[in-house]
């Protein structure tokens, strides 16, 4: 779709419509007065009443010019108007219109017949733009024209918009209260109107409820033997789909254990993962998949999420109620405004969301965003949120925002089972993920090395790779294999494939930069610390942002009723002053947090610690992230057979079952079905709620061949 074109389409659209909108307008009025001075002659002293009319309409009465001049007005008006109202439903129209048409499919749906739904909210937002703006206009000439105290006609409008009077400030007054009765006349108005058109035209398509299908992915020739290099929860996935169908598979692992980031501690009879992973997916068949993977150890988990900030306690995902309860009604009045100041800025004004401040503020508003988000983001990836790009957000939060929270508040919607009120576990924590799938893959005859770091990956041809690797005994061996799946650091992957890289491709790929975590278990003579199985910390003066009581999701990671322990996430970067600290010294720090700042412990209850230190794991997604992920995916393209998956793999903030999910789909995918691996994670739905309408992808763990 030629971009110009459609510009100029829309733009000779709204003069069309302000023509309309005005000939129409002036007409009306121009017949209403003479008919009005036929009907005077005919009864003197009556029909007087569009005299009125001559309060707004300078010159104006009920007489044969009278009719002239409110043709006049009328059709200035009415241009005016008809501008507004098309010239703000056109700029929201027109990007859904062109997304639609690039496709350029011959089977694209938009080629039949359509039934067109109104866009209630964007109609809404033009009419009653306009509809404020005219009383605005209107009341301040009369100020201007130094008529304000006879305009006794016009004050009559307070009798139904409440402090409304004909002055500068009632203007303001009256017009925002407009504003808000016409929005939700009208959001109803094409609520109305798209049901019954949905009941009249069953069977015809909608143009905004259609989604073009994507292009087909072509079905690969299966593969006869896979390296995969990584044995965290989306390599180990794909080589447990792999070996499940009879594929040869030979999997390398740098460190000493399975899982990765999902890797579960054991020390001195406590058991704690990295930061805590709950098993949360929308789709119902990687639901099975797991359940047959996890037979027996699976258990129910409350979900109590709050955010810590100015020292109170606020439910995750965000409540009225409780935000009102904890900061009082003038806060919340306030992030209202905020909103409505963003939902201008950014839906009305069409100002282009940059960066992850402006994503944040035009889902929840200014106050929102710097209240529940905007510390702890910044201590998680070390940088202002402006220098951050707004992608995080749409993957996280995608259709979550004030509109949502009142929703779900007031009506649950008919799609959505909840916001995430319970998830399952495996009862001795997440590794067992991974080492379930490890144990299936080494039972099917194949093979996970651990302590095998790869050195280097040497491209021979199409579908033909040596990956040489230092063995646990310190000796360099390799692997031949016609696939490489990789899991590790996408821009580690670039760096260490044969034939090399150009220059472009090396730089970008070493200025794919991630965060590191340290984790400290914190050992505790306690029952309980918190109910809470997630607490975000919106403080900057703490050195953890994320702590988490094992305890709570599951009685199997302390050794006995009267203990407890807390995980603490400390957010930080290889060699920065934090890194940098001992392990005793972060420990105390966390210890003095918590019982200084908080008052969650008592320093006699500590009995120990163990502390963790993880590097690559958040892939920080800076301004030129996409830019750099795609010249590198571009290099990485020209290897036949070689696959990447997972978060530092694809360099995409995965869930843990994003990984998994990816994985098993590059197993099918390897094993010659059609199905993509890379549409995990790429839905506009929000992480929080489960969909019953959610992803349906594929049946994992059932046949892939034959």
């Amino acid at each position: 779709m030629n971009q110009e074109f459609l510009r100029a389409a829309i733009r000779i659209n709204t003069k069309l419509l302000a023509l309309v909108f005005g000939l129409t307008s002036g007409l009306l009025l121009f017949t209403a007065t003479i008919v009005s001075v036929v009907l005077r002659a005919l009864h003197p002293g009556h029909y007087e009443f569009l005299n009125l009319l001559g309060v707004f309409l300078p010159g104006y009465d009920v007489s044969v010019t009278g009719a002239f001049l409110g043709f006049f007005w009328g059709a200035v008006i009415g241009a005016l108007f008809g501008s507004l109202i098309y010239w703000a439903y056109a700029r929201t129209l027109r990007e859904k219109i062109a997304s639609y048409f690039a496709l350029e499919d011959p089977d694209n749906l938009l080629q039949g017949p359509q039934t067109l739904k109104i866009e209630g909210h964007y109609l809404g937002v033009a009419t009653g733009l306009g509809s404020a703006l005219l009383l605005f206009l209107s009341t301040n000439t009369l100020v201007i024209r130094g008529t304000a105290q006879f305009s006794v006609n016009a004050a009559l409008l307070s009798n139904y918009l409440p402090g409304y009077q004909v002055s500068f400030v009632g203007s303001l007054i009256g017009s925002a209260e407009l504003f808000v009765l016409v929005y939700l006349i009208t959001i109803l108005f094409g609520f109305t109107y798209n049901k019954v058109v949905a009941l009249r035209n069953r069977d015809i398509p909608s143009l905004f409820d259609y989604e073009p299908a994507r292009p087909k992915p072509i079905p690969l020739k299966p593969a006869d033997h896979v390296c995969i290099l990584g044995a965290g929860p989306a390599g180990l996935a794909t080589g447990h789909e792999l070996s499940l169908n009879g594929t040869k598979v030979t999997v390398l692992e740098k460190n000493s254990y399975v899982g990765g980031l999902c890797r579960t501690v054991h020390s001195k009879g406590y058991k704690f993962d990295l930061g805590g992973h709950r098993w949360f997916t929308q789709n119902e068949s990687l639901n099975n998949w797991f359940r047959r993977l996890m037979e027996g150890e699976i258990i129910l988990v409350n979900r109590i999420s709050r955010i810590y900030y100015d020292g109170k306690y606020f439910n995750y995902p965000i409540t009225f109620g409780d935000v009102i309860k904890n900061t009082g009604i003038f806060t919340m009045l306030w992030a209202g405004i905020t909103y409505i100041q963003s939902f201008i800025v950014f839906n009305v004004l069409n100002r282009p969301v940059k960066n992850m401040k402006d994503a944040y503020t035009q889902q929840f508003g200014s106050k929102l965003y710097e209240m529940f988000f905007k510390i702890y983001t910044e201590k998680v990836w070390g940088l202002p949120c402006e220098q951050l790009s707004a992608d995080w957000v749409t993957q996280r939060s995608k259709g979550l925002n004030i509109l949502t929270v009142i929703r779900e508040a007031l009506v649950k919607s008919r799609n959505v089972v909840s916001l995430v009120e319970e998830f399952m576990y495996p009862r001795d924590g997440y590794v067992r993920i991974p080492e379930r799938m490890a144990e299936d893959i080494v039972g099917a005859g194949n093979e996970v090395l651990l302590n095998s770091g790869v050195k280097k990956i040497i491209y021979k041809g199409t579908r033909d790779f040596e990956i040489v690797y230092r063995s646990q005994d310190g000796t360099e061996r390799s692997v031949h294999a016609d696939s490489v799946v990789s899991t590790i650091p996408m821009g580690i992957l670039a760096q260490i494939i044969e034939p090399a890289c150009e220059e472009k491709v090396l730089k970008a790929a070493k200025s794919m930069e991630f965060r590191d975590l340290i984790t400290v278990n914190l050992m505790l003579k306690k029952k309980q610390v918190s109910t809470d199985t997630w607490l975000y910390l919106q403080d900057k003066n703490l050195i953890f942002g994320r702590l988490h009581e094992p305890k709570n999701w599951s009685p199997a990671m302390v050794p006995d009723e009267a203990h407890t322990s807390v995980v603490l996430e400390v957010f930080c970067t290889i060699n920065d002053p934090l890194w940098s600290l001992s392990d005793d010294e972060i420990a105390i720090r966390c210890v003095d947090d918590l019982a200084d700042k908080l008052g969650f412990i008592e320093r006699h209850e500590v009995e120990g610690w163990t502390v963790i230190r993880t590097g690559h794991a958040y892939p920080v997604y800076d301004l030129d992230y996409h830019n750099k992920v795609s010249i590198v995916t571009e290099f990485l393209g020209r290897f036949e057979g070689l696959h990447i998956a997972g978060r530092g793999g694809t360099f995409r903030y995965n869930n843990a079952d994003h990984s998994i999910e990816m994985g098993l789909m590059l197993g099918r995918k390897i094993l010659g079905q059609p199905v993509d691996h890379m549409q995990v994670n790429t839905e506009h739905t929000y992480h929080e709620e489960k969909s019953l309408e959610g992803p349906k992808r594929d049946h994992y763990g059932q046949s892939a061949v034959g």
